[in-house]
């Protein structure tokens, strides 16, 4: 019998095998991806390969998308679903996602405010990066990597209608969500949090998190909300809430694109002035949202408790 057939095993174990099933998934589904793209569009693996080295110069961003997608659930969701399997004899309970934590609509309310007064804090964290004196040589590769991430992104945003803004929010905000919740909140911090203190098992996974991205100007930004999702989920004991932030805080790229003509490479010019005004309202709104959420959940734990 699998179910729970690793849940007393040293952390060091558990976490090796996690990382395997992590590397296994990552590698079987990006083939795979690449194979069924290359089948869909009638073009040769290489040249699938090709459109992936060229994202930012414009190449195919339907092949991109196809396998985006492909690689994002077998990389982290089916990872996850399958440790919280061997992890724990109650899988749902064990990834957080039998229950949603009460009142229902003022958690996703306070969820809303925290997604919407997040960027002020992102904005914040991204420019202490870039004012940092880094190595010059450091500071080069950074620039062209954004430069890339740049193009990237224009031609992933290039929405031609309501139903590829439906796509590249499914590929973007959806799916991201949901499989690097699953991974970060729903296995690896529950797991850390078995042996360790919860601080540090946040502190860990967020890390963790943040280091996956490979965005490093915005690793600080990234690594604050992953902290910010690791006390959702540890306030709650549910995966929910950090699924639904952290879908807000990627669609909400993909909406201002596609409705606002929002202008990221505007946003993240080194040059544009901050508004104080504006951000301190928003950072004051950030701590009114995670204070009520907190509080919340404490009413909810305790009459979960009560029942």
């Amino acid at each position: 019998m699998l179910k729970g057939r690793f849940a007393q095993e040293p952390l060091y174990s558990q976490l090796l095998l996690l990382v395997g099933l992590v590397f296994v998934g990552m590698l079987f589904f990006t083939t795979l991806g690449v194979f069924i793209a290359s089948a869909t569009f009638g073009i040769s693996p290489e040249d699938v390969l090709s459109i992936f080295q060229n994202l930012d110069k414009g190449a195919g961003r339907e092949v991109f998308k196809l396998v985006q997608s492909i690689n994002t659930i077998g990389s982290y969701f089916i990872p996850a679903l399958v440790a919280a399997y061997l992890f724990d004899l109650q899988p749902k309970r064990f990834i957080g996602s039998e229950t949603f934590p009460a009142p229902a609509w003022l958690i996703v309310a306070s969820l809303v405010l925290m997604a919407y007064s997040m960027s002020a804090l992102s904005d914040l964290l991204y420019r202490i990066s870039t004012a940092f004196p880094w190595p010059e040589s450091f500071t080069a590769n950074m620039k062209d990597m954004q430069e890339v991430m740049l193009g990237t992104y224009s031609n992933v945003l290039n929405m031609k209608g309501f139903g590829d803004f439906l796509h590249v929010l499914m590929v973007m905000a959806v799916l991201p969500a949901i499989a690097e919740e699953s991974l970060f909140r729903g296995v690896l911090q529950p797991l850390l949090r078995r042996k360790l203190n919860p601080h540090i098992a946040i502190l860990i996974t967020s890390f963790a998190f943040s280091a996956l991205h490979q965005q490093y100007l915005a690793f600080l930004s990234i690594f604050v909300l992953g902290m910010l999702l690791g006390y959702l989920r540890e306030w709650t004991n549910s995966i929910w809430p950090s699924t639904i932030l952290h879908f807000f805080n990627n669609a909400s790229i993909v909406v201002l694109v596609y409705f606002f003509d929002f202008d990221y490479r505007e946003a993240l010019s080194e040059n544009q002035a901050i508004n104080w005004a504006e951000t301190g309202t928003l950072l004051a709104v950030l701590i009114f949202s995670v204070l009520l959420f907190e509080r919340l959940s404490r009413g909810s734990r305790n009459w979960s408790d009560s029942k």
